[in-house]
């Protein structure tokens, strides 16, 4: 593995890969708009504010609450493509990641059920006429909700990086996992959800408010992305020192080296734009520059997670069951199936805007 990611594996192994990363980063990007947004709206609870209008009323507030439902349904949706690939490329470590978490595993469907359905009681207006220890405590119990999903499949991922480590979880139920280990990475993931979030929260923003109106939430919006961006960047730095020296050296070597450049390229866009809209204010070809830098960090960090991974793993066991994998067919299936998904999404997105347009 001394060639950068993915051209040093066989055709197949290189395929699955590359589609795996790249539906995760799409299913990532939904997901981060979903587990920071839950972890604003609860925020906004907890601490309202002292001024004449709380942060539960606020223009951000109010388009959290009414695009987490849509969010957290594309979120999964987008989810089912990664889901199916992680199938393909990493078959026995993936379904023996799912048995060794047991109960865990089984409750995080039914989870996000009751989280589906407690982001439309949000919205209602009903909800808003509720007590402040009524509001606050389900505002707080729907972030929890998504917290707790981050780390099931956070040690989904790392059970299956562990074969050695299955004989001592199945004999003693527990996960047998390092709990700074599993803290980095919950930091990483749940800091680097702030920008992501800010970001397409930013875009969202009504163009029909006035200038201060605007510009308070856009100084709203850059202090949670830089603070997102600080605890994601260090945990980051800390992982990193701690890591094996074979996961340490494919991160920095070939493999993953001009990818770990590309997420802190990513990251320092983000930084130093979100710290100008915060001196400044904001304008729209900021918007356009951060999603950049915003996708180059999403696509870096995702793909050095597959590196971690990786150096963990028997390749000529998983490259011969992906050449086994590639000659069953099935890809004008799921290309079509793609379109058509993709296409609904969009209609949904155009009809909830207008929808939301004519309510002003």
């Amino acid at each position: 593995m001394e060639t950068l990611f993915p051209f040093g594996f066989p055709t197949p192994t290189a395929f699955y890969l590359t589609l795996y990363v790249l539906t995760f980063v799409l299913h990532q990007a939904l997901m981060h708009y979903v587990l920071a947004g839950s972890g604003y709206l609860a925020w906004c609870n907890l601490v309202p504010g002292d001024g004449e209008t709380p942060r539960t009323a606020q223009p951000l507030a109010k388009i959290l609450r009414d695009w987490m439902p849509f969010a957290l349904s594309a979120a999964i949706t987008a989810g089912v493509a990664p889901l199916l690939f992680v199938q393909i490329v990493y078959p026995t470590e993936f379904y023996t990641a799912n048995l060794l978490l047991w109960w865990r595993w089984m409750i995080v469907i039914p989870v996000l059920i009751v989280v589906f359905y407690l982001l439309y009681l949000v919205k209602t207006r009903r909800y808003s006429e509720w007590s402040f220890l009524a509001r606050t405590s389900i505002a707080v119990f729907v972030s929890a909700c998504f917290l707790f999903v981050g780390f099931c499949w956070t040690a989904n991922h790392l059970i299956s990086m562990h074969p050695d480590k299955w004989p001592g979880i199945y004999e003693t139920g527990r996960t047998e996992l390092s709990n700074m280990e599993v803290l980095l990475r919950m930091l990483i993931w749940t800091g680097g959800a702030f920008p992501t979030m800010c970001l397409m929260a930013a875009w969202q923003l009504p163009p029909s408010s006035t200038d201060s109106q605007i510009r308070l939430e856009e100084w709203r919006l850059a202090r949670a992305a830089l603070g997102g961006l600080f605890l994601a960047t260090l945990a980051g730095i800390v992982y990193l020192v701690r890591l094996d020296d074979l996961s340490r050296g494919l991160i920095l070597g070939s493999l993953g080296g001009p990818y770990l450049g590309i997420t802190i390229l990513g990251l320092l866009v983000q930084g130093g734009l979100w710290f100008l809209i915060l001196q400044r204010g904001g304008r729209p070809v900021y918007r356009v520059i951060l999603s950049g830098g915003c996708t180059l960090a999403l696509v870096g960090a995702s793909v050095l997670r597959e590196t971690i991974r990786l150096a963990h793993l028997d390749l000529e066991k998983l490259a011969s069951h992906h050449e086994q994998a590639a000659d069953i067919g099935g890809w004008l299936v799921f290309l079509v199936m793609a379109v058509v998904n993709v296409a609904v999404i969009g209609v949904c997105v155009v009809m909830v805007r207008r929808g939301l347009a004519s309510q002003e």
